[in-house]
């Protein structure tokens, strides 16, 4: 499948026209749905822009910021996100912003711990999900579970950035390492008076909400069980909730889980 272009938007856009945006070839927009975890409060042009979207057909996304606050509470930042959703579709998933500099220092245990917080969160009610960077990000903090269990949306301009799209650009990520491009961040689209940024889809999938890589095996469920990524009895969700809504029959994963803990002690 071929390349698709697209979007990404918050309020500092202000009021966008979407049939312009539509007409100007766009087939997805990722929004900001909510400010950083200090307020929670959602996003200005939010409810305006996802109903644009869906009136004139671009498919929907949203990213979400992951800053210091975030990293103090990202259970309460995972569930204000999800009640802003309200259940919503988004059919280019939600997509975790890293590049704070205070996550960028939290060291690799603490990121992997805190993505699949947040991961499982979102997956567990029905999103894919999907991680954001810059090549420096990806190249030297990302670490290489994330890489293998994740999509990634790679940031990365000309120094002569003015909004225009090279396919054979040599900044353009390998569709190995990258699903999709943002390719500017000063570019200029009819529908909206302030520079956007704009981004490419690589391999042309932008219908994630039916994706389904994760539906992995009992076996495979139970042991990321083991390393702690569903959660436990008193997280919030608890692992039965995650687990339940994620499609896996908790009871069966639960033995599972307790034969291995078993078979390592006996």
């Amino acid at each position: 499948m071929g390349e698709i272009l697209g979007l990404d938007v918050s309020h500092y856009q202000g009021n966008i026209d979407w049939k312009l945006v539509s007409e100007s070839g766009r087939k997805f927009a990722i929004l900001k749905c909510m400010y950083e975890a200090q307020s929670h409060r959602i996003d200005e042009q939010f409810e305006n822009n996802y109903r644009g979207c869906g009136i004139y057909g671009l498919l929907r996304g949203v990213y979400i910021f992951i800053g210091r606050a975030s990293i103090n509470n990202p259970e309460a930042d995972a569930k204000a996100l999800l009640s802003h959703l309200s259940d919503r579709a988004l059919e280019y998933g939600i997509w975790l912003d890293y590049e704070s500099e205070h996550l960028r220092k939290i060291g690799k245990e603490k990121l992997l711990k805190l993505t699949y917080i947040y991961a499982n969160a979102f997956r567990s009610s029905g999103y894919h999900v999907g991680i954001y960077c810059n090549k420096d990000w990806y190249d030297n903090v990302i670490p290489k579970e994330l890489k293998e269990d994740f999509d990634f949306w790679i940031a990365r301009y000309p120094k002569n950035d003015i909004g225009a799209y090279n396919g054979k650009s040599s900044l353009k990520p390998s569709i190995k390492t990258a699903v999709a491009w943002q390719y500017s961040s000063k570019g200029r689209i009819p529908g909206i008076n302030n520079h956007v940024d704009l981004d490419a889809d690589l391999d042309g999938i932008i219908e994630l909400i039916s994706d389904s890589p994760y539906k992995k095996t009992d076996e495979e469920i139970a042991q990321e069980v083991l390393e702690g990524k569903w959660g436990t009895k008193t997280s919030i969700p608890s692992r039965k909730t995650m687990l339940t809504r994620a499609g896996y029959d908790y009871s069966k994963i639960q033995k599972i889980v307790n034969d291995i803990i078993k078979k390592r002690y006996n």
